[in-house]
């Protein structure tokens, strides 16, 4: 059976960094792998439904085989359910595997449904309040009193650290009713005080932990977004905090994403957010990565005839020798660990057209960590190297 690989996003985002980073690099693994591979964008697509049977057309030409794995960057949380979602429903229900699935992009569209997965997980959350209908926020003005003040106002579907407000008491959030704009439902938090201006953004991908970066904010604002002015530092994660945060990732059903954590005091962690979409313009610049290539040789590694293989070749170290080796397989050991360093964020999880610089502090010039290795040092040469070895 031949392997096929898509990689499908929307036209306005095209031309950003990821998308162009993560296309590069699909080409030259599926040419070195003799994939078949297929770039696309939502608009060439039409979903069809005929004689009782799913089946998908092209730019008018109808497609007759299917991708394996088809590799998905469509920008959350402006993502269209009634559009973009349908795409992704529709493949799946072809039986692609699709990076990622439609249900996790789902789940971190709207803040508050992605709450609404964390819970019951044994997770710790910020205590969050919000409401149904456009226009109700004024009845929260009494609802969310048990949260205390001052109070975390957002819009459920807010990026980039906009429409974030710290409320001082009733009366501001009064107020704020009448400021607003009441495009989505708001949700009303905790204030967290030990990680005011300050969060832990930490990248995941294959059910690893890639990076982690210190996002923090300039002025005594709340929020700790670079667009809105914070910057990022390295960021050593404590074991605990890389395991709260691969769990995260794996309630919401994410191969790829990134989760924000809060700081406390005492060493821990709160979840805060968690992003589908990872833009990694200057992730990639700061650390010396390739992270369009890990997403590549990821979704390489789902294809049938590559776990297949992968199988076979751990099938044969086990039986050469009783010691322990790295696992190879599809699922979180996909990528293995010795690729991974903690290291500078970019400037947002989302792809915005507004790349910042990569900015650099006299608290990062002294921090040590360890040397990447370059694009074309790449996972599968990895995996290569450690069954031979």
């Amino acid at each position: 059976m031949c392997s096929r690989v898509w990689f499908l996003t929307e036209r306005r985002i095209q031309d950003l960094y990821p998308q162009m980073s993560i296309l590069r690099a699909l080409r030259q693994r599926c040419s070195e792998e003799e994939v078949e591979f297929r770039a696309l964008v939502m608009d060439q697509i039409v979903l069809t439904v005929t004689d009782g049977q799913l089946g998908l057309c092209i730019d008018h030409d109808v497609v007759t085989s299917y991708p394996q794995v088809v590799v998905v960057r469509v920008p959350t949380p402006a993502v269209q359910s009634d559009s973009d979602i349908t795409v992704l429903r529709h493949l799946e229900k072809l039986g692609c595997r699709l990076i990622n699935r439609p249900q996790g992009i789902l789940n971190c569209v709207n803040k508050f449904w992605t709450f609404q997965e964390m819970a019951g997980h044994g997770i710790p959350l910020p205590d969050t309040f919000s409401y149904g209908g456009h226009d109700d926020f004024a009845k929260m003005i009494e609802e969310a009193e048990p949260l205390g003040y001052p109070l975390v106002v957002k819009n459920t579907r807010g990026r980039f650290g906009k429409s974030v407000i710290l409320a001082r008491d009733k009366q501001h959030l009064s107020d704020l009713t009448h400021l607003i704009q009441h495009d989505a439902p708001y949700l009303f938090q905790k204030y967290m005080q030990d990680s005011h201006g300050k969060h832990i953004r930490v990248v995941v991908v294959g059910g690893r932990v890639i990076g982690s970066t210190l996002l923090f904010s300039t002025d005594v604002r709340i929020q700790s977004n670079r667009s809105q002015g914070g910057m990022g530092m390295m960021y050593s994660l404590s074991e605990h905090g890389k395991q709260l945060a691969i769990q995260s990732a794996n309630i919401l059903g994410m191969d790829i994403c990134s989760i924000d954590l809060f700081m406390k005091d005492d060493g821990s962690f709160v979840f805060s957010e968690a992003n589908a979409n990872v833009g990694f313009n200057a992730f990639d610049q700061a650390c010396n990565v390739d992270l369009g290539s890990i997403i590549a040789d990821y979704a390489l590694s789902l294809l049938p005839s590559r776990l297949t293989r992968k199988m076979s070749m751990q099938s044969a170290v086990s039986s050469t020798s009783e010691t322990s080796e790295p696992e190879v397989c599809a699922q979180a050991s996909a990528i293995p660990e010795n690729l991974y360093t903690m290291c500078v964020s970019s400037p947002s999880s989302e792809s915005d057209p507004d790349l910042a610089e990569v900015q650099h502090s006299s608290t990062v010039s002294h921090l040590q960590h360890s040397a990447l290795p370059g694009p074309s040092y790449t996972v599968n040469k990895i995996i290569t190297s450690q069954v031979k070895a």
